[in-house]
């Protein structure tokens, strides 16, 4: 699916098939902007206020509380694209939105349309299981992949395997 949006003032279009979830979601909530351009977009915690809130008693009730946080991201690169492409923009503009993060949408009453991301990089993968307990390096990954004592990527973008994060999850539950 082709979508036109600005990078800059350059408009530009891009291939949503040719991104990673994170990149692809960054790129739909652009084009649902009604300037089509690299403006505010709307973040959201993958985790509830109360998780990553310290005193959250004193500023939520306990129904806001067992929301996840939103708010505006605004990290996008000013510098025009001089030769890079589109897709290598958005792609470095995902890697700036810190774990424990998904884009929701141009608006926060309107998500993108492909929902949360729930696919990860492999150096996503790692970032995930270190913060829950269970800190390996990527040649472990790599070989627990490899002897299918781990998920396998459920798709590739380029050369980037994608895994199914509810499958990651399950599988360190276990």
């Amino acid at each position: 699916m082709i979508v036109d949006i600005h990078i800059g003032d350059q408009p530009v279009k891009v291939d949503l098939d040719r991104l990673t979830p994170t990149a692809r979601a960054l790129a739909e909530a652009v084009a649902d902007h009604p300037a089509r351009s690299t403006v505010d977009i709307w973040m959201e915690a993958d985790a509830p206020i109360r998780d990553t809130t310290p005193d959250w008693h004193l500023w939520y009730t306990e129904a806001e509380a067992a929301r996840p946080e939103r708010r505006p991201w605004r990290g996008w690169s000013t510098k025009p694209l001089n030769g890079t492409g589109p897709h290598e923009r958005l792609e470095d503009e995902a890697a700036k939105i810190p774990p424990g993060w998904h884009v929701l949408g141009a608006h926060p009453a309107r998500p993108v349309p492909s929902g949360p991301v729930r696919e990860a990089t492999s150096a996503q993968v790692l970032t995930y299981l270190r913060e829950h307990g269970r800190d390996i390096t990527a040649a472990t990954w790599s070989s627990y992949v490899a002897r299918n004592q781990a998920p396998q990527p459920v798709r590739k973008v380029g050369r980037t395997p994608l895994w199914d994060l509810d499958e990651v999850e399950r599988w360190h539950a276990r």
